[in-house]
């Protein structure tokens, strides 16, 4: 039995962290349209800032999730700076140049990174508790497991919430459905790509920060999740939040149980179910 239910708290705490990454990624392609290439950035400047405020030093798990939650502030103002200053100026343009406007920020942003914090291996503490195993039918489950997919399944049910229930996501759907009309009746379309925006920072930079004690931290950090982030938005459906959170179940599940049973496919498996699934469902499993 426990052959079987490894691979699956595995699988499971590996979707929830790619949807983490994933759900301010494809929040934003779903609002403003371009596919944000600075994201993998502000994930990794959440871990980086979470990691400057408490030095790996262990804390109390209700410390270290306030610490999640100001790292992603603190990410979502930098994300405002971005958006203000670059982002605004090219939405009437061709839509290559935001790609290539958000990959040059990734750039930047890391070389800061390199600068500020160098390009040693740095790692953050395990909250305090959440450092060993917990026995869960006798089997032994890393805790800190459980808590990145409690996270995931939280997230989930926050943005649905916010975008299905709320005044917010009604104009949300609006602008994203039609932005030149939703302008037209009165309400303020670029204040509200914003506010997208700054909500996809946030997202990024609290998975980066909650990321952070399972990862190692380096420069490079912001394309080590952002490729399969990526394959989870396009593999949901381009900007469906809900198709992302699907996707990244399905591939995180096959990404560990292929790689259990058919240690071949290690490294690789992740892929084989994204291009597997995009020959059934070209255009995403709920497009």
């Amino acid at each position: 039995m426990e052959i079987i239910l490894m691979p699956l708290i595995n699988g499971l705490s590996q979707a929830m962290l790619l949807f983490l990454i994933a759900s301010g990624l494809t929040l934003v392609f779903g609002v403003l349209g371009i596919l944000n290439f600075s994201h993998g950035a502000f994930f990794m400047l959440g871990a980086y800032f979470g990691y400057s405020m408490i030095q790996g030093t262990a804390v109390s798990p209700w410390l270290f999730f306030f610490i999640v939650i100001l790292s992603g502030i603190v990410v979502s103002v930098i994300g405002a700076l971005i958006e203000v200053l670059v982002l605004k100026r090219l939405y009437k343009v061709d839509e290559i140049l935001s790609l290539l406007a958000t990959f040059a920020v990734l750039l930047i942003l890391q070389g800061l990174v390199h600068e500020i914090w160098g390009a040693s291996y740095l790692s953050v503490s395990f909250p305090q508790g959440l450092e060993g195993s917990i026995n869960l039918g006798g089997m032994n489950v890393p805790a800190y497991s459980i808590v990145i997919i409690g996270a995931g399944f939280l997230v989930a049910a926050l943005l649905w919430l916010l975008v299905q229930k709320t005044s917010f996501g009604k104009l949300i759907r609006a602008s994203a459905e039609d932005s030149k009309m939703t302008n037209a009746l009165g309400v303020n379309v670029p204040l509200i790509f914003t506010g997208v925006f700054i909500l996809g920072a946030f997202l990024a930079g609290a998975a980066g920060m909650i990321a952070a004690p399972s990862t190692i931290l380096t420069p490079m950090l912001s394309m080590t999740f952002i490729i399969q982030a990526f394959g989870v938005v396009i593999v949901g459906g381009l900007g469906n939040i809900f198709g992302a959170f699907i996707a990244a179940l399905v591939l995180g599940l096959i990404d560990s149980y292929l790689t259990t049973f058919v240690p071949i496919f290690t490294g690789v498996a992740f892929f084989v179910g994204m291009v597997f699934i995009l020959l059934i469902k070209p255009k995403g499993i709920l497009s």
